[in-house]
């Protein structure tokens, strides 16, 4: 299991910006290949992330 950090953000400021002119509206609907494409790539991330944490919980475990 991933080691939880003792870190807390103090402050956060949100910016928001007027859109461009140029920016086109995205349709009503969400294409469901990018919906899947997506999810697929969430997916991933999220093994990768997981694969990485469990390997330097070993290398730390190896080191003591």
């Amino acid at each position: 299991m991933a080691r939880q950090r003792d870190t807390i953000a103090g402050k956060l400021r949100l910016v928001l910006d007027a859109p461009d002119a140029n920016v086109t509206p995205l349709r009503s609907g969400a294409d469901p290949r990018l919906v899947s494409l997506v999810r697929l790539l969430a997916r991933q991330a999220a093994r990768d992330f997981v694969n990485a944490e469990m390997e330097a919980a070993r290398r730390r475990d190896l080191q003591d």
